[in-house]
């Protein structure tokens, strides 16, 4: 059963020697309470909640920011080491393999199924329909050519062995499940609960239908990802995830689920969704489940972000060669506002970048275009560069009625109006002022040397 790494556990083994796991042992309600903890945990560590009335099983929250990512994937805690660990996953993709014997089918349940006994599904927001899964990976099979789709849709939990599955008319689900219905059979399901950090960014890459994201996961890794064959459905899912639910459609049935929260941290309303009848559930012994706080909440922000900026970022490459970094804003709700390095632009690329961005991802609505001297993931940098180098009555531009998503908070009509910025450096710009790079580093280096401290108290020069 050793499957090399690749779970949530060893990503928590390697936060946890770094000083990344926030512990809290006293005891929480899956109704609000949980979430209102999480929401309010101080720093970016992981959260591990030891008691959760009800249940025995510790439920895991937090688990990705930048940080976490870095550390529990081996790599730099820099956007350059995140976009090019990503981008491997994508450009050097492994096939994953499947194996028997897998930790994620220790226990294997399939008769008086009951989600909400058997996993603290947790209830977010007041105004929302219920209690939602809300880190679940949802794998499928297209009815046609047998190609996996991977993703993350929220499930929320209507009875025992019903839940209501949540997914834009766009998404590439959604075409598999079209495909399914006018074959005239319900499309299968696995959903994967409690993943490493690379399977949960590789989730949501902007990738083909018909591009296995299990492939991305294991170009990331380095190896392939060890899948493990399902007990009920045709569906595979990582061998190494906490819990796996198998369900299938329900064919014809549809939910009014109400209002639910978006990642813009407000209430929406999307109608009739679709049934899953669950199948079987699965899962390692003594499992832990793992939440992910919807909603304006950075980690919901933050593995989107690292998806989108990287995919993004290979688009606009297509389109203009020069293009180094792109980096998705926290502020941005780590979906709208894209911030894009180019190095020695031409006349007309930084337009040309941002129309690449806009065409790649509907949710992208701002673009912010500056030179490979700006640090796009420093705000304080991004904003000196448009302070510095944007003439606005000719570096900003706007574009009425563009393609947008769904979630897109404006949205009307299907469209928003969208802006490019553009603060690239003129060829009569002043120089900036700058200590030479070469001492800056050796400085750096040599930190201990300097034995700088803090908050003493200055004696006076004698």
């Amino acid at each position: 059963m050793d499957i090399n790494g690749q779970d949530m556990r060893a990503a928590l083994a390697c936060l946890a020697e770094a000083g990344r796991v926030t512990r809290v042992e006293g005891s929480v309600d899956t109704e609000f309470e949980l979430a209102a903890v999480l929401a309010q945990c101080p720093g970016r560590s992981a959260v591990l909640f030891e008691q959760v009335n009800g249940y025995a099983m510790p439920v895991v929250g937090n688990l990705v920011d930048r940080t976490n990512f870095a550390l529990a994937c081996g790599i730099p805690a820099t956007l350059e080491a995140s976009l090019r660990y990503i981008t491997r996953g994508i450009e050097q993709p492994i096939a994953p393999v499947v194996i028997a014997d897998a930790p994620c089918r220790e226990v294997v349940i399939t008769q008086e199924i009951d989600v909400a006994k058997t996993i603290p599904v947790t209830t977010f927001f007041e105004r929302e329909a219920g209690a939602y899964i809300s880190a679940g990976i949802i794998v499928a099979k297209d009815p046609e050519t047998g190609k996996r789709n991977v993703s993350m849709n929220r499930l929320l939990v209507l009875g025992p062995d019903t839940l209501m599955i949540g997914m834009s008319p766009s998404h590439h689900l959604h075409r598999l499940k079209e495909k399914a219905d006018k074959l005239g059979k319900p499309l299968e399901v696995s959903i994967a609960l409690g993943n490493h950090p690379a399977v949960l960014v590789a989730a949501n890459a902007y990738v083909d239908l018909g591009f296995d994201e299990f492939d991305i996961a294991g170009g990331m890794l380095g190896e392939p990802l060890q899948l493990s064959a399902g007990v009920s459905v045709d569906v595979e899912a990582p061998a190494g995830a906490e819990i796996v639910i198998e369900a299938e459609f329900i064919p014809g049935e549809m939910y009014e689920e109400g209002l639910v929260s978006e990642f813009h941290g407000m209430y929406v309303d999307y109608g009739k969704s679709p049934l899953l009848r669950v199948k079987a559930i699965t899962h390692r012994v003594n499992p832990y489940y793992q939440v992910i706080l919807p909603g304006r909440y950075h980690e919901h922000f933050i593995i989107g972000a690292l998806a989108i900026e990287t995919t993004a970022l290979r688009h606009i490459r297509a389109a203009v060669p020069g293009a180094k970094e792109a980096f998705i804003t926290e502020g941005g709700m780590g979906r709208c506002h894209l911030v894009v390095s180019l190095s020695h632009p031409r006349a007309g690329e930084g337009q040309k970048a941002a129309f690449a961005a806009f065409a790649h991802c509907n949710l992208i609505k701002q673009v912010t275009i500056v030179d490979d001297d700006i640090r796009i993931d420093d705000p304080v940098d991004v904003e000196w560069a448009v302070a510095a180098r944007m003439r606005a009555d000719r570096d900003i531009f706007v574009v009425p009625g563009v393609r947008a998503d769904r979630a897109e908070p404006l949205v009307k009509d299907g469209t928003v109006a969208k802006i490019g910025i553009i603060a690239l450096r003129e060829a009569s710009a002043l120089p900036k002022a700058e200590i030479p790079q070469a001492i800056m580093r050796r400085v750096q280096n040599e930190w201990d040397r300097y034995q700088v401290k803090t908050g003493t108290s200055v004696e006076s020069h004698r």
